[in-house]
């Protein structure tokens, strides 16, 4: 008793002799006091408890959560990874904290940035008169879209210094376009995620934000930094499917170029073991938060860089399908799989766990859910109350596979696979439109592709936000447009492949 009474004196007493040094391995225990009588109700926000060691000279902190969030998502429980540390390590460091509710608390659909953004300005001016001084904001996902909206767009920028965004979509995210596809609609809708929130989160979408922000000047009166990672969480986790389905550097649901801005401070990159869910947590992010804050020369050394096109990342290797699900009507999907895949990945999602699901090879072997390379799990995000049932086939044999569905009531699905190893198509989404362009002529590479390009208007869901002049609202209504690339092409060997790509975009009429 004594030894412990000991080593929690000398604890103390370095944390009050060196303030500013960064407490690392900072324990989730219940003895930190957490915010107190906290709702879901938007518009209102909360302060951390006051830590015994409060250096006053360390601005405050404003935690802003991402899409379908709360306040209590700093710490409270994470997907993946349990208890989410954050809060712990900025009340051991001895930071003062406040955490907001924007539209999403509530658990229903959630809001789009520009009417986050206009909440979270209220609640950002009510927080700088409380503390008396500026605030920095950190901020998960969308709620770095959220937070830069407030600052730009409602005036919110006198009340903060520093934001600092943790894998946001700055530039959207291709798993929002996805969930808008003309194949993931059927889910979509029947699972209610087609909303404000999850609208506003297509690249399409997002091209029109950075558009009306980037070139204000008041996105230019704080210091901006931003961080990502590469990793895709649990192995056949629903952020496994998405850091699938984006390809290349992606957290599982923001690709790397997305999470950056060009006139800010790329301060964070981190590798294969931050994925979108733990980034957010303290022992992934914080001491790399604490450093910065407490490095007044990173606020004139600014990693200026040029933001990355979307045009030069590759296109999936992927193939979609989906469609309803009657009560107890079989539903017959066939596959192709060309050789020389190392690994096809079939994953079906549907609105229920009820969904019976059978994979049977060309050569007629069958694959349930009794079999090893089969897996259930939950998805979350752009298509969180879906269930993903996933096969994985190494070394799959050539030809149609066939896919089974059979439901006990009424239902949809949405069928992703995934193609690792043949690197069929190897284009580039700038090529891709050029193919679509210049189709009649003859590919480069030696390569026929024939592409079907369907193009589906999509409806917006956003109600009209206030405060916002009629030249930002003419871009905000603009049309957005969901492409999806049905293409069908050559390999090498002279095998037929087949390939889904699916895009979004937006069109303005100046006149």
């Amino acid at each position: 008793m004594k030894i412990r009474t000991y080593l929690l004196i000398v604890l103390l007493t370095t944390m009050l002799v060196f303030p500013s040094s960064i407490v690392k391995g900072a324990i989730v225990t219940d003895a930190i006091p957490k915010p107190i009588n906290v709702t879901n109700t938007p518009g209102t926000w909360y302060l951390g408890a006051l830590p015994d060691n409060v250096n006053m000279n360390k601005s405050p902190l404003v935690f802003v959560q991402g899409l379908h969030g709360n306040a209590k998502d700093w710490w409270e429980e994470t997907v993946y990874y349990g208890e989410n540390d954050m809060y712990n390590y900025a009340y051991t460091n001895g930071y003062r904290t406040a955490f907001v509710q924007l539209e999403d608390a509530t658990g229903g659909d959630a809001a789009d940035m520009w009417h986050n953004g206009q909440m979270l300005a209220s609640m950002l001016e009510e927080i700088y008169n409380y503390f008396g001084e500026q605030v920095t904001i950190i901020a998960h996902s969308k709620g770095g879209v959220d937070s830069q909206t407030a600052l730009v767009h409602f005036g919110a920028w006198p009340y903060v210094n520093d934001v600092i965004t943790l894998s946001s979509p700055h530039y959207g995210s291709p798993l929002a376009d996805l969930a808008y596809s003309s194949w993931a609609n059927w889910l979509a809708d029947l699972i209610g995620r087609t909303d404000e929130g999850t609208y506003v989160m297509q690249t399409g979408e997002m091209e029109k934000f950075r558009l009306i922000t980037d070139e204000n000047e008041s996105a230019y009166k704080n210091n901006y930094y931003t961080a990502s990672g590469t990793g895709w969480g649990p192995f056949f986790s629903a952020l496994w499917f998405g850091g699938a389905y984006i390809g290349g550097d992606n957290d599982g649901l923001v690709p790397v170029w997305s999470s950056k801005l060009p006139y800010g401070t790329h301060f964070f990159s981190g590798g294969d073991d931050i994925d979108h869910d733990n980034i957010r947590m303290g022992n992934s992010s914080f001491d790399r938060i604490a450093t910065l804050l407490n490095d007044t020369s990173a606020h004139t050394s600014a990693n200026w860089f040029t933001a990355a096109s979307s045009d030069s990342q590759y296109v999936p290797e992927q193939l979609l399908r989906g469609g309803s699900l009657s009560t107890n009507q079989l539903v017959e999907e066939l596959i192709p799989v060309e050789s020389d895949n190392n690994r096809v990945v079939f994953q079906i999602l549907t609105a229920s766990e009820d969904v019976n699901v059978k994979l049977i090879s060309p050569k007629g072997k069958e694959y349930t859910k009794k079999s090893k390379q089969y897996i259930q799990s939950e998805g979350e995000n752009y298509f969180k109350n879906t269930y993903i049932q996933t096969f994985t086939i190494d070394q799959p044999g050539a030809g149609e596979w066939q896919i089974d569905l059979n439901s006990s009531n009424d239902d949809a699905y949405f069928i992703v696979t995934n193609f690792q190893g043949s690197n069929a198509l190897n284009l580039g989404w700038g090529e891709l439109e050029k193919e679509v362009k210049n189709k009649d002529k003859k590919d480069k590479k030696d390569k026929k592709l024939k592409i079907d390009k369907k193009v589906k208007k999509n409806k917006s869901k956003q109600k009209k936000p206030r405060d916002i002049s009629n030249e930002i609202l003419d871009i905000i209504q603009a049309d957005t447009y969901n492409v999806t690339y049905e293409i069908v092409g050559t390999t090498e060997n002279g095998e037929t492949f087949y390939r889904t790509a699916v895009k979004s975009y937006y069109q303005y009429d100046e006149n």
